[in-house]
C-alpha cells in the first residue's frame, strides 16, 4: 500500500488559512488534503473540537500537519490541545507563505522527520528586515 501524502491542517484566525491555502493554489497548482478551519466564532473548546473533526475526517492513517498563525494566540493553544486522532500529527507555529511552499513541493517526496526542518528554515529565511 502507498504511504499517503501528509494533509495540511490550517488552523489561523479569521479568513488568514483560507487565503494561504488559495495563494498556494495560484503558485503550486490546485493541492488536495488541505483543510482549513478559522477561529472565527469559536470558542476555546469549539476551536479544539473544530481541529479534532478536521484531523479524524483524513483518511485513515494520513499523517499531518497542523500549521498555526500565532503560537501563543487562540489558534495556538488549541493546536497544542487538539488530539491526533490514531495518526502522526506534527505542528509548527508562525506559518508563512515560503514554509508553505516548501510543505507542498515536499510532501509526497520527504518523510515528515526531513520535512519539518526544511520547512522552518524556509519559514525563517523568508523574513528579512531592512
Amino acid at each position: 500500500m502507498a504511504t499517503l501524502r501528509p494533509a495540511a491542517v490550517f488552523v489561523t484566525h479569521g479568513v488568514l488559512g483560507a487565503e494561504l491555502a488559495r495563494t498556494v493554489e495560484r503558485i503550486l497548482g490546485p493541492q488536495t488534503d488541505v483543510v482549513v478551519v478559522s477561529n472565527e466564532g469559536l470558542s476555546a473548546d469549539g476551536l479544539v473540537d473544530a481541529i479534532d473533526a478536521a484531523l479524524a475526517a483524513l483518511s485513515p492513517g494520513q499523517d499531518a500537519v497542523i500549521f498555526s498563525d500565532l503560537a501563543a494566540g487562540s489558534c495556538g493553544l488549541a493546536v497544542r490541545r487538539a488530539g491526533a486522532s490514531g495518526r502522526t500529527v506534527r505542528r509548527i507555529t508562525g506559518v508563512n507563505l515560503p514554509m508553505l511552499l516548501e510543505f507542498f513541493h515536499y510532501r509526497g517526496t520527504l518523510p515528515l522527520d526531513d520535512l519539518m526542518p526544511r520547512m522552518e528554515t524556509k519559514g525563517r529565511a523568508g523574513i528579512a528586515a531592512t
